[in-house]
């Protein structure tokens, strides 16, 4: 009786693991295909994704400009409201 209970713990513990490793294997195989598509996608788009970059920049750089003139405006102003008192 003790080997026939043996026998079956193995024969379960067997079809456990091969179950798993099914489960594995399709978790894996459409992580790929996930990563495949991501990485067809950048490529087809690599040239918008870089003009995207690129105006984003030039966006922040007009921005960080119009900020330094309005602090200029604005220190003029304070030395003017400085001279009237």
């Amino acid at each position: 009786m003790n080997s026939l209970g043996w026998q079956i713990g193995a024969v379960l513990f067997g079809a456990s693991f091969f179950i798993v490793a099914i489960y594995l294997a399709k978790v894996l195989n459409s992580t790929n295909k996930v990563v495949e598509r991501a990485n067809r996608l950048i490529d087809v788009n690599e040239r918008h994704v870089t003009d995207i970059i690129d105006n984003t920049a030039h966006i922040t750089k007009s921005a960080r400009e119009i900020i330094d003139i309005m602090t200029k405006i604005t220190s003029i102003f304070k030395v003017f409201k400085f001279f009237k008192k």
